[in-house]
């Protein structure tokens, strides 16, 4: 479906966009990427809107990350905010015929469930905010206009060229030969899920007929800190000792989604193996091949 067609990719110089152009180019389509890295500012809406004109689908990446939200949450609104609804407007006055939004299981908050689609959103964090509002504003402009759209809520993500998050940290940690921190007693657990599955749930969102839904995208593998991170000093065969801070706050205990809708609906699942995963990544950041 994407073949031959125009498609826009905000955020396309971060982490997972990069690797989602790189994608759409190989299966024939044309991306214009627009990230404030060539440039380009959700805040410009005559550029924007001009950019659009012939744009057939568009793929919302471009975030505010939330380390950057919670130092500043006046960026936060102008960015992931206003930005998004630059963005959502612009794309309702050139007739794009999809919107894949880039959401995050973020707007849950913290809770023990395993959170399906219909778990309250109870975002503690302006990060988390700001997606339920570029949700919300969807669902608005489909109500109003018809504007087709997919949520994907994506649970942690990781993947080789990453540069933050739980796993590069601690594998930066150990390649400097420092001893993995790891904050409280390392009991809390997360659901990781591979950059190549989240950009194949994207693809999928996009060609599937479904529209005005939202969609947990995860690996469906449930790990802890402490396992995790006693798993990445096995593959890389160090044998440091991880440095617990159990006075440290941690901000979350689990947060842990169903990816079933996803499966049921766009037919999405994930092909990457915690394990194998990591090894891609230690093989990248290494250079060497993960035991």
């Amino acid at each position: 479906m994407l073949k031959g067609k125009l498609v826009m990719v905000t955020g396309n110089r971060g982490f997972i966009g990069s690797v989602l152009e790189t994608e759409l180019w190989r299966e024939g389509a044309t991306v214009i990427g627009w990230d404030t890295v060539n440039g380009f500012d959700l805040g410009h809406r005559d550029n924007l809107r001009e950019a659009m004109t012939e744009v057939d689908y568009v793929f919302h990446m471009a975030v505010l990350p939330l380390g950057a939200c919670t130092r500043d949450p006046r960026a936060c609104l102008e960015i992931n905010i206003n930005g998004t609804f630059n963005l959502i407007e612009a794309a309702r006055g050139a007739n794009v015929k999809k919107v894949v939004f880039s959401s995050a299981s973020s707007v849950y908050g913290d809770t023990d469930q395993t959170m399906d689609e219909s778990h309250p959103l109870n975002a503690e964090t302006m990060y988390g905010a700001s997606k339920i509002a570029g949700e919300y504003f969807l669902r608005a402009f489909y109500d109003m206009y018809k504007l087709d759209y997919v949520i994907l809520r994506y649970m942690n993500v990781y993947g080789p060229g990453q540069e933050g998050g739980l796993i590069m940290n601690t594998l930066n940690r150990i390649k400097e030969g420092l001893p993995p921190i790891i904050f409280g007693d390392g009991s809390q657990s997360f659901d990781f899920v591979y950059v190549d599955d989240v950009v194949e749930a994207n693809i999928l969102a996009m060609e599937k007929s479904v529209t005005d839904e939202a969609f947990n995208i995860g690996g469906e593998e449930e790990i802890t800190v402490k396992e995790l991170v006693v798993m990445l000093l096995e593959l890389t065969g160090s044998n440091l000792t991880p440095q617990f801070k159990l006075e440290e706050k941690v901000p979350m205990q689990r947060r842990v989604g169903s990816s079933q809708k996803a499966k049921t609906l766009l037919g999405y699942s994930p092909k990457v193996p915690l394990q194998k995963g990591l090894q891609k990544v230690i093989k990248s950041l290494f250079e060497v091949e993960a035991k």
